[in-house]
């Protein structure tokens, strides 16, 4: 009878060890994000379980701005970053080169994207990005957004001395307008929204980034891996990608389900979250990856960047 209870004992605590604690054998990825849309990939493989199924951990962290958060991967503290800019990924590779890779892309595949907005007045006369010579044109803070700013207005006037640009919070930007301290702005979605369903503004264009003349599109958000990460954890990366890319798969075949989960990650309020305008997420293997380059050669006129960058070389390649 003793030697039968310790057998029990035995197999109890075995099983306690080696099989009732499925976490033990998990890898750890530590993914950061921002509460915006183009970071929903991430968002669905984390309601789903994507990235359980493939054996893996997630620390999943919200950052507040772009720049905090590639600070963060850039310092080890992440591994990845999803649905940031990849202007400010851009910016780091100026200072550090090869310190990421992308792995998924954000933005249009063609001239017209539908994220980005130019708003005015309600009632105001402008009628076309022409009549915005000598206004007072609102952009969110920071030199990125300034720049392209400046780089779609070129087309028709001076932005440098022709237009005066005012950096406005984004929780600011739409009172602004309504009040008449700013003529227009330029801002990302939902904030376009924000001002038609406040009854306050209305898109002086519709498209305005198609100034710039990107005939095959850009990437206007990326999720990248830390250099380090790939090095250290080539398998987990490997994991990470397959759990975001079912994040875009499912997307793709349930978008309206896919959106329920902005109210949560973003705080929209449901009506916006389900009617938000997205770009595509483009798989790495899949990506033109030249759509990339006019978009860094325009913001480089801009005095953006300092030197030249080959941004083809900044991909994933297993």
């Amino acid at each position: 009878m003793k030697k039968r209870w310790l057998l029990i004992w035995f197999l109890f605590f075995a099983l306690a060890l080696f099989g009732g604690d499925h976490s033990m054998a998990q890898e750890e990825v530590k993914i950061g994000y921002l509460n915006l849309a183009g970071s929903l990939p991430v968002f669905v493989a984390l309601e789903r379980d994507y990235f359980q199924e493939q054996g893996l951990k997630v620390v999943a962290t919200s950052f507040e701005s772009g720049t905090i958060l590639v600070d963060a991967l850039v310092a080890g503290r992440i591994d990845i970053t999803t649905g940031n800019s990849i202007v400010t990924h851009w910016l780091v590779e100026q200072s550090l080169p090869g310190a990421f890779k992308i792995f998924i892309t954000y933005g249009p595949t063609g001239p017209k994207d539908v994220t980005f907005t130019l708003m005015v007045a309600k009632d105001s006369p402008l009628k076309g990005m022409a009549d915005l010579k000598g206004k007072r044109i609102g952009t969110f803070p920071g030199v990125a957004s300034l720049s392209l700013a400046k780089a779609v207005l070129r087309s028709y006037f001076d932005p440098d001395k022709e237009v005066t640009l005012i950096q406005t919070p984004p929780g600011n930007i739409v009172q602004a307008l309504a009040a008449g301290q700013i003529d227009a702005y330029f801002a990302p979605e939902p904030f376009g929204m924000m001002a038609e369903v406040k009854g306050v503004g209305r898109h002086l264009v519709k498209h305005p980034l198609q100034a710039l003349n990107l005939q095959n599109g850009f990437p206007g958000a990326v999720f990248a891996f830390s250099s380090k990460f790939l090095k250290e954890k080539p398998l987990v990366a490997k994991k990470t990608k397959a759990a975001c890319y079912k994040g875009v798969d499912f997307i793709q075949a349930n978008e309206v389900e896919a959106r329920k989960f902005l109210v949560k990650y973003t705080n929209l309020p449901e009506p916006f979250a389900m009617k938000i305008p997205f770009e595509p997420w483009i798989k790495v293997e899949q990506y033109n990856k030249t759509a990339g380059q006019p978009y860094f050669d325009a913001l480089r006129k801009e005095g953006l960047f300092q030197k030249h960058i080959d941004t083809t070389q900044l991909y994933y390649q297993e």
